[in-house]
This record gives C-alpha cells, structure tokens and sequence, in this order.
C-alpha cells in the first residue's frame, strides 16, 4: 500500500470517527457535544438512542479498523530501488514480469503464461503468481516445480530479492481455451 492510499485511508476513517460523534451528539443530549450543536433535533425516545448508539460504534469501529490497517499494512511497491557509492538502480515490476515470463516460456515448454509479482519494500521480499498452460502434454506437477525453480532463480539473479511464495497453476493443452500449440506452422 502506497503513502497516498494510507493517507486517504487515515483521512476517511478520520471524518467517520468525527461523524460518529456528531451523530451521537444529535441524537442523545451530551453536555459538551449538545452546546455545540444547539439547533439539533435531540429525542427522549430510546430505541431512536440505541440506534444511534449502535450506527456510531458501528461507524466508530470502521474508522478504527481503516486507521489501523493504514498503519499497519506493509509497504507494496511497483518498483524496487538499490543503493550503491556508483549511484542508484530502480528496476521496475513490470520489466521483471515480462523477463519471468520469457524465461517460463523457453524454458518451461508452455504457452499462454501471465506473471504476476508482488514486491515488498520493507524487507525485500517478492510473492510470485503464474498460470501457464502446457503444450506437450506432459506430467503438470513436475512442469509446476520446474517453472517454481525458474521463477526462484530468475528473481533472484535479477533482483537478488527473496522468493516467499510461488503459486503455479498450469494447465493442460486439452483444457486451454486458446488452442494454440507453439511450433506447428499454419497452412492456409
């Protein structure tokens, strides 16, 4: 999560709490709260409190809940950047994502494979998504390890970055929506 989506965050939850009070302060005569908010409507009858209570802790606890995970989410990044005495690097997900994706492909004996890279910034770890479908038609649990080993090389000879998860679902060739097999040239 970006600093700005945190901010955002933190400013919404901020306003609900505020409003929850606000709306405690309208419906149930408070001392303080009431003397501000003098020309509201204020009721004796209690099922119009309990619901109020209930809408303001309701709206208390989301606001809460919104500032905590603003907080206490881990940092994502679309890029990761290195620090070095000859200057700086940035190498971006995407260029990462398609490098994967190539090295899937030629070594892997698959088609259709999408990659999907998440990196954090904090400890510099990467959790990596792909799906692949085979076109030899050979043992998928076996192409499955060979395409996780490629992925846990690949990334850290590119990033020198720490693989938590590789998630793989390959696909076999009968299954695949786009029937193509690499290597077979179409006649016309």
């Amino acid at each position: 999560m970006n600093r700005f989506t945190k901010f955002l965050i933190c400013l919404v939850s901020l306003v609900g709490m505020i409003q929850s009070g606000w709306l405690l302060g309208i419906v149930i005569p408070i001392d303080h709260v009431s003397r501000v908010l003098l020309p509201s409507v204020q009721t004796q009858t209690t099922w119009i409190w309990v619901l109020g209570i209930v809408i303001s802790l309701i709206v208390t606890l989301v606001g809460i809940v919104g500032i905590a995970i603003a907080i206490f989410a881990p940092r994502k990044a679309d890029r990761l950047r290195f620090n070095s005495p000859n200057g700086k690097l940035s190498i971006s997900k995407p260029a990462v994502e398609k490098i994967l994706r190539n090295a899937i492909m030629e070594q892997g004996n698959v088609n259709d494979v999408t990659v999907k890279l998440k990196l954090r910034t904090k400890n510099r770890v990467a959790t990596v998504h792909v799906t692949a479908v085979d076109k030899l038609n050979h043992d998928l649990v076996k192409l499955g390890e060979d395409i996780q080993t490629i992925v846990i090389d690949q990334v850290h000879r590119l990033m020198d970055v720490d693989v938590k998860k590789v998630k793989v679902k390959v696909k076999p060739f009968d299954s695949a929506s786009k029937r193509q097999k690499a290597g077979r040239p179409r006649v016309v």
